[in-house]
């Protein structure tokens, strides 16, 4: 998912964020980009993306690029201090190369957006779990879960064009 496709899904997503957070307000809570293995802070920044989940990116040579500028800049950043006007320079190019190429990183579609919870009242989450605006098809509709699934970066983006 491009990163234009990628900042309706999250607005929309946080719209229905919202909603949820309002009715159940004995509950704080964020949300994550998630796969199977790990999760994120949501983002529209697929450079942040790929900083902290790099499995949540589609495998490219432009993801490859664009890690390697990461992994540059972070090198010069650290030696900062006795940095010369010559690596001043490169971090510039460096950094305006990464601003260039990060629009075309490709975030998976099949990537899960879900609430995490940092105040918890177990049974507003059970309540919650058969909420129409949460995925009844993702969320595990059980008390020996308290995952909440809002759907995937696609549905959420399909989803969206309903209210455009």
């Amino acid at each position: 998912m491009k990163k234009d496709r990628l900042q309706i899904a999250v607005k929309h997503a946080k719209v229905l964020f919202k909603k949820i957070m309002d009715k159940y307000d004995q509950l704080g809570g964020y949300l994550v980009l998630s796969s199977e293995t790990d999760q994120c802070n949501i983002s529209d920044d697929p450079t942040i993306i790929l900083k902290s989940l790099p499995d949540l990116i589609e495998d490219s040579e432009n993801k490859k690029f664009v890690l390697d500028l990461i992994e540059q800049i972070s090198q010069l950043e650290k030696d900062k201090q006795a940095i010369s006007q010559t690596s001043l320079n490169k971090l510039a190019k460096l950094t305006k190369d990464l601003n260039t190429f990060k629009d075309n990183l490709i975030v998976k579609k099949d990537t899960f957006v879900e609430i995490r919870f940092s105040k918890q009242n177990l049974e507003q989450i059970f309540e919650m779990q058969k909420d129409p605006l949460v995925s009844q098809e993702h969320t595990p509709q059980s008390r020996a879960s308290i995952r909440i699934v809002l759907g995937t970066l696609e549905e959420l983006y399909q989803d969206s064009e309903k209210y455009v």
